[in-house]
Parts: structure tokens; sequence; C-alpha cells
């Protein structure tokens, strides 16, 4: 009996601190993930309207990987884009390049990024009708009337903008196509002479330095990051340290693919990694 008094005096206190953090484990309050829901956006909205959902899009789909949002610091930021704060009264105030009009000025850097290029930054953003962001009309009229709110009023309805016309290199505005690279323009080439190929593979499960490339563990680890698989892929590869996979070295994917691809490069790339055109 003693010897059984004596253990259990020995193991209370151990089953009552386990049965507490159990307690409180369960008394926090429970998160559940839920993928992006696609915005319904009708002809009637008021511009105000379409703003709030332009809000939802650009933070949905990946804009903010390389856009920042600060006041006071003018273009510049510390992101891979031009800081968003602003905009419009820049625009207002005359800035030089592109279209004087704020709303066609936003038009054109949604539809054809690489048309005007803000001094200090590269040709890496794709067309915002493409891969990763992929927007459609409706939604490019919402993160127009987003953007105007950084120093000014939201002004567009649905028909304002002109839509983009279906090419063969996909949507462009007027007819117009976008920059086209000097290099190599097969995606397995360029994940080839990027050197992609000597850290990732498209295997499933094998594992050279950094994570797998397959569309699986891809699709898996946006769904962690509550974003769509383009968006995480664009991410990883301009912004790499903006989130880095537990398990593998840090700091060791360049940190300059931004600059050094063009924006049909990196669209290539996204491409290449999504099958089939780009499963979520």
């Amino acid at each position: 009996m003693n010897r059984v008094w004596k253990y259990s005096v020995a193991t209370f206190p151990a089953l009552a601190v386990l049965g507490f953090f159990v307690w409180f484990a369960n008394w926090i309050p429970q998160t559940r993930w839920e993928p992006p829901q696609k915005q319904a956006i009708t002809v009637g909205m008021a511009p105000a309207q379409l703003a709030v959902l332009g809000e939802t899009i650009g933070r949905q789909r990946g804009c903010m990987a390389c856009h920042t949002i600060e006041p006071g610091v003018g273009v510049e930021g510390k992101g891979r884009g031009p800081n968003w704060a602003g905009i419009a009264e820049r625009r207002v105030q005359g800035v030089s390049g592109g279209p004087n009009d704020l709303v066609d000025y936003l038009a054109q850097a949604l539809y054809e990024p690489g048309a005007h290029l803000v001094e200090g930054y590269a040709n890496i953003m794709p067309a915002a009708t493409a891969a990763p962001a992929k927007l459609t009309y409706e939604e490019i009229v919402a993160v127009v009337n987003y953007l105007q709110t950084f120093g000014g009023k939201p002004s567009v309805r649905i028909g304002d903008i002109a839509m983009p016309e279906e090419g063969a290199d996909g949507p462009s505005p007027a007819g117009k196509k976008a920059p086209v690279s000097n290099g190599p323009t097969d995606p397995a080439t360029i994940f080839t002479t990027s050197g992609c190929i000597g850290c990732h593979s498209l295997e499933p499960g094998v594992v050279i330095l950094g994570p797998p490339l397959d569309l699986d563990n891809l699709k898996t680890t946006a769904s962690d990051r509550g974003t769509s698989t383009e968006a995480y892929i664009m991410e990883s590869i301009v912004s790499p340290r903006a989130f880095e996979k537990e398990g593998f070295p840090p700091i060791v994917m360049p940190q300059d693919f931004g600059t050094r691809l063009t924006a049909q490069e990196l669209e290539a790339l996204v491409n290449y990694l999504l099958p089939e055109g780009g499963q979520q």
C-alpha cells in the first residue's frame, strides 16, 4: 500500500501539469485556413465597392510579394516593385513616364507592366492577366480602383477601362505585345541555365538541396501559406526569404532572380512548374 502511495505522489504532479497543457491547448481559439474565394463582381458596383474588393484581390494574388505600402517614402520602398503609397498623388504631380491620366497609367501598369518601367526597377512583373495573378477584366477594374485610393478617390466602373484583346501571346491591350526577352524562351532551358536544377528536383520526394518542385509539394506549401500555387511560386523566385521551408538550409536561394530574369522568363518558369495550364 505504501509503495502504491509513493508512486501516486510522484506521478500526480506530472499528470496535473500534462492535464493543464492539454486544457490550455484546447482553450486557445482554433483557426482553419480557407482558400481564397473568387470575388463576385457585378456591373452595377460603385467604384468604392470595387476598391474594397480590389484590396482583397491584390493581397490574395501575390501582389504584396513585390509591392509595399510605405507612406512618406515616395516611389521607393523596401519591395522589388514600386511603393503603392501615394501613387495617385505622384501621377497628379506630373511624374514622367507612361500615360498622364492616372486610370490609363494604372491600366497599362497591369496590362503591360514592361511598357513603362519606373526608374530603378527591373522588368520582372508579368501582365496581371497572366500567371501568377491571372486577373479577369472585372478584377483589373477592381484593382485599379483600389490603387486609386492611395492618394485619390476610386472612380472607375466596369466598362470604363478597355478590355484586353486576346492574341497568340495572351491578353494585351489594343493588340500590343509585351516586350520580348532576348534570353532563352524554353522554360526547361531557363530552369537549367538559371541553376534551379542544381538545387531542386522535379521528382516527388527527391531532395537535392532545396525543396522538391513537384506539383503536389508546391500545392501543399501554397495551401499552408494561404495563397494560390502560382503566387507562391512567383514569391519563391523573386522574394525567397519571404518564406523558407523548414528542414532546408536557409539563405541559400539567390535573392536576385527578380532582376536577373525578365517578366517573360518568370512567367515561363511559373507555367513550367504548373503543368496543364496552371493547376490550383
